[in-house]
Parts: C-alpha cells; sequence; structure tokens
C-alpha cells in the first residue's frame, strides 16, 4: 500500500481562493497530487448557486489538472463555532443544516468524504455531568442522521478531528474511540481524522498528551492525518521550515515509523494543514509550504529506502 502526502486548502484562504490558482499551487508549485478542500475557502451555507458553481469550477480544473480532491473539511471558521454541542437546540439544529449543505457541496465536488470539529462543550456544560451526558447522546444520533444523509449523497465516509481543547469532543484517546465504534445504522462510516499537533496542546497528564500513542490504537478504519509542526505551548499549525523544527516537536521519521503498520491495511493519506497570520507575506507563505513539502518528501525518501 501507499503512503499519499497533500495538503489541505487553508494555505488558499483569503490570499489564492481561485481555483485555477490553489490548484495550480498545489499540482505545479508544490508538486502534491492530492488535497483537502477547506470550508474557509466557501461557507456551505451561501447562495446555493453561487456554492455550486464554485464546486463545479474546482472539480472540473482538479481533473483537468489530475489533482485529487480526496474530502473536504470544516476549517477555521467554522472552528469557532459550538455546532452541535451548542447549548441552544436551535443553534445545534442550524448546525445540522450547515453540515447538510457542507456534504452536498462534498458530493458535487466528487470527494469522498466530509468533516472535521464537530462541536465544543460550553463551560457551563462542561461542568455539568447529566447535561453532558445528554448532549452526548444527542451527538450520537446527529451523527447517525448525518451519515446516512452522507450515504444518500453518494459519500464513502465522514470525518471527526481530535481537538486541542478538553470541552472538545474527540480530544482524548478514548472519546475519539468511542466515535469511531459508533454503529452508524446504515451509514457511512466515521473516520478520525488525527492532527498530530493536537495532543501537543493538550495537558491532561494522560496518554492522549504523546501524538506517537495515537497512531498505536486500534482504530477500526485508518485515519487520515493532518500535519502540523507544534510545540507544548498551544495547537500553532506551523510549518515545517527550519526553523520551526527546532522549536517544536514533531518529527517526520517518528510518524512514518510509526504509521508503518497501517500500511499492511491500505493507503494512508498525509494532509499537511500549516496555517499562518493572514497578515504574513505572501511570498513567505508560499516558500515556508514548499520548504514543508521538501521536509516530508525528503523523509519519505528515506523511509522508503529503507524499507
Amino acid at each position: 500500500m501507499s503512503i499519499h502526502l497533500g495538503i489541505n486548502t487553508c494555505f488558499a484562504v483569503k490570499r489564492w481562493p481561485e481555483p485555477e490558482r490553489w490548484v495550480g499551487i498545489v499540482k505545479d508549485e508544490l508538486g502534491l497530487d492530492c488535497c483537502q478542500f477547506s470550508f474557509d475557502l466557501v461557507d456551505p451555507l451561501l447562495d446555493e448557486g453561487a456554492t455550486g458553481a464554485y464546486a463545479d469550477d474546482v472539480r472540473q480544473i482538479a481533473a483537468a489538472q489530475k489533482l485529487f480532491i480526496h474530502s473536504t473539511f470544516t476549517g477555521l471558521a467554522a472552528y469557532s463555532w459550538s455546532q452541535l454541542l451548542h447549548p441552544q437546540q436551535a443553534m445545534r439544529e442550524a448546525a445540522m443544516r450547515w453540515y447538510e449543505r457542507a456534504i452536498d457541496f462534498t458530493a458535487r465536488l466528487g470527494a469522498g468524504g466530509m468533516g472535521g470539529h464537530i462541536g465544543a462543550f460550553s463551560v457551563q456544560d462542561a461542568m455539568n455531568a447529566e447535561r453532558k451526558r445528554l448532549l452526548l447522546r444527542e451527538l450520537e444520533e446527529r451523527l447517525v442522521a448525518l451519515s446516512r444523509y452522507a450515504a444518500q449523497r453518494g459519500l464513502s465516509h465522514l470525518l471527526f478531528e481530535n481537538m486541542a481543547v478538553e470541552r472538545e469532543w474527540g480530544h482524548r484517546i478514548e472519546e475519539a474511540r468511542q466515535l469511531t465504534n459508533m454503529e452508524m445504522r446504515g451509514g457511512v462510516p466515521l473516520v478520525l481524522c488525527f492532527d498530530v499537533g493536537h495532543p501537543c496542546a493538550l495537558h491532561t497528564g494522560t496518554v492522549s498528551d504523546d501524538y506517537l500513542a495515537w497512531f498505536a490504537q486500534p482504530w477500526p478504519r485508518l485515519p487520515v492525518v493532518h500535519l502540523q509542526q507544534s510545540d507544548r505551548t498551544g495547537d500553532h499549525h506551523w510549518p515545517f521550515t527550519k526553523n520551526y523544527n527546532a522549536q517544536g516537536m514533531v518529527r517526520a521519521e517518528a510518524i512514518l515509523q510509526a504509521i508503518e503498520p497501517w500500511l499492511q491495511r491500505g493507503d494512508v493519506f498525509l494532509f499537511l494543514e500549516p496555517i499562518h497570520p493572514f497578515e504574513a507575506d505572501d511570498n513567505r507563505v508560499l516558500d515556508e509550504l514548499k520548504e514543508s513539502v521538501d521536509y516530508w518528501r525528503e523523509a519519505l525518501s528515506k523511509y522508503v529506502e529503507m524499507l
């Protein structure tokens, strides 16, 4: 089986939103063959005529350039919302509509999966054991409903991401295991999108704080992996440059060694997810993306030589 190195299109947000431009960057300037589409480029709740036309453009341009769009992902905007764990029921219902429209967009784009951040408890709800239990039971039903809707729209899976804040469900290994082991009752499976930087930002005092420990878990389906450089002080989403690699704790060699057993089960998708400040120089952003790709490509080359 193969390891596929790609990139999440968060790098293009507010810089290169034109499909032909970001597809060209991924294919021609970074030399990558796959990507994950970020909903920071398109809010799925906008006018369907506009969002549908954008999806059509992306699908056609990507096909012409032979760029594989693996999945779509929630992005920073949706991550700012409480989504399916909002304390108000009306807002949780509204979040369902957001995810349904995101699934519709994904189907039109031709990607196989959709997902990301699923929800965050309020401080008050997180401290109330009974309230938390009720919201989690409802969350399970909502995820089942979304998985069935995704199946109807022709998707193959939904994704959820392990998070960096304790009030975000899925931040611990045991919570993520519960989600991946859910019975979807006729819907598509729920698959972990593992962000290697998020455990670095956790301070639970448990094995969940060790990003390499997540790879050793018996996940029922191979996770998708988000790659970012980070240290213990926060969820930085740094690029893999010489400067940030000296500060951060994420190592390509360790990750490639950890995923080796996965290759007996299927292809593994690794998506770079550096998130630069909006005010960062555009040329610097592109240069650091290229350096990040070079870092991972060199590590992959050495890994293949060792096999």
